[in-house]
């Protein structure tokens, strides 16, 4: 097994890759959001990651990569809702056409978060009982406040983070960056029973839940789109590292 040097998003250099667990490699990529047929931009990280499981395995490494499915989102609820049919049905219907179409690119693993709901509600109690998040009305907010190297990973501070983001907005929020990550329940949605109400998870805590419940709290390569650098790859690293004290991805 060769001796590889890899570039880390973090700290913007190279150096050699020394896995977690000697000799196995864990990976974690953001997937699809199935509210519609599957398209090129959806096939660019299977191929991508495709490529670089199969060097390492190559290289020696064993290999586990895993991809989840956004399978309770605010697009696939507005096609359910305009179809006069359910989330469920919406999210299965184009996870079967991804499947279609990209079966010899698979990766090991697709956690829904559909199934990982108990994960989820977990993992925001854990942020709420270590003072990073905290209940309004019927939604939990992470307050970015608490976590020091938030924006380590887009190298940008606050500020500038925030000029021109979408940013949820809620006059009770400690902090206008403070990101949901558990929605209180509305008429037409999907909901699940939590200690703070009926509700669903806030879009970032989905992919920090199902990456660690199925790697570990530390694991070896987060991929994703750069668009997604902020704000999803930027929380996901805060209330990951907040929950386990631990780093998020080497």
């Amino acid at each position: 097994m060769e001796d590889i040097r890899v570039y880390n998003t973090m700290t913007r250099d190279k150096s050699l890759f020394h896995p977690v667990t000697p000799g196995e490699v864990k990976i974690y990529v953001c997937g699809v959001t199935p509210y519609n047929h599957p398209h090129i931009g959806n096939a660019r990280p299977a191929v991508t990651w495709d490529v670089i499981r199969r060097y390492l395995q190559y290289i020696g490494y064993k290999v586990t990569l895993i991809q989840n499915f956004t399978d309770v989102d605010d697009k696939i609820i507005n096609k359910a809702n305009a179809e006069g049919t359910t989330w469920k049905v919406i999210s299965d219907r184009y996870i079967d056409a991804y499947f279609q179409v990209i079966d010899a690119l698979r990766a090991d693993k697709y956690p829904r978060v559909s199934e990982h709901m108990d994960d989820i509600i977990a993992m925001v109690q854990t942020l709420i009982d270590k003072g990073h998040a905290y209940v309004l009305d019927n939604d939990v907010y992470y307050d970015i406040s608490t976590f020091a190297d938030y924006g380590k990973l887009s190298g940008r501070n606050v500020e500038d983070m925030l000029a021109g983001a979408r940013v949820q907005v809620n006059e009770g929020k400690r902090n206008p960056g403070d990101f949901a990550v558990w929605k209180g329940a509305k008429p037409g949605e999907p909901a699940w029973d939590c200690p703070w109400g009926k509700g669903r998870p806030g879009w970032h805590i989905e992919c920090s839940a199902m990456s660690m419940e199925l790697l570990g709290p530390t694991f070896d390569i987060h991929a994703g789109g750069q668009d997604l650098i902020f704000p999803h790859h930027e929380n996901e690293i805060a209330q990951s590292e907040a929950a386990t004290g631990k780093p998020f991805a080497r």
